[in-house]
């Protein structure tokens, strides 16, 4: 009597397209955190503060919001957060352009990563590890289905 075997490999496959929705939608949680759950802790300064909520503080302002911290004085910071790049098995998201060198800029000045202000804060991250596990556990899921889906062929005798 002959089995076929399950490839079990093919399971934990994800593809890239697959990885590529999850940086993009890692990209959208980042957003969201900041712009609508208020996840960057500290304030502005006093004068950034006052030109902001007078409109003075850039040429196509779109936010005049200075209660807390959003990143959204015209909106094209966090917008500028992309995929970067793809592997068979990760993905990366980032700032591109002046904006890299921004948030480089800061780090040079003592700001450090993992601080409450960065975009990629301890309460950013959980939330991106939380979407991104939901998203694998779905891949896992329809991979299963699809591997179990195939009918196991026994084979008795010659």
């Amino acid at each position: 009597m002959k089995i076929k075997p399950l490839n079990p490999d093919k399971i934990v496959d994800i593809p890239l397209k697959t990885w590529d929705s999850i940086g993009d939608n890692s990209c959208n949680v980042v957003r969201e955190q900041i712009r609508e759950k208020r996840a960057i802790k500290g304030k502005y300064s006093k004068s950034y503060a006052t030109a902001k909520s007078s409109k003075q503080a850039a040429q196509s302002q779109s936010s005049t919001e200075t209660g807390f911290v959003d990143l959204t004085l015209t909106g094209k910071m966090l917008d500028a957060l992309k995929v970067q790049s793809l592997s068979k098995n990760s993905v990366t998201i980032g700032l591109i352009g002046t904006f890299a060198r921004r948030v480089q800029e800061l780090q040079k000045r003592g700001f450090k990563k993992g601080a409450d202000w960065y975009i990629f804060n301890k309460r950013i991250t959980r939330a991106i590890t939380t979407e991104t596990i939901q998203r694998i556990d779905k891949q896992f899921a329809k991979n299963i289905k699809i591997a179990t889906k195939k009918p196991i062929t026994f084979r008795i005798g010659k």
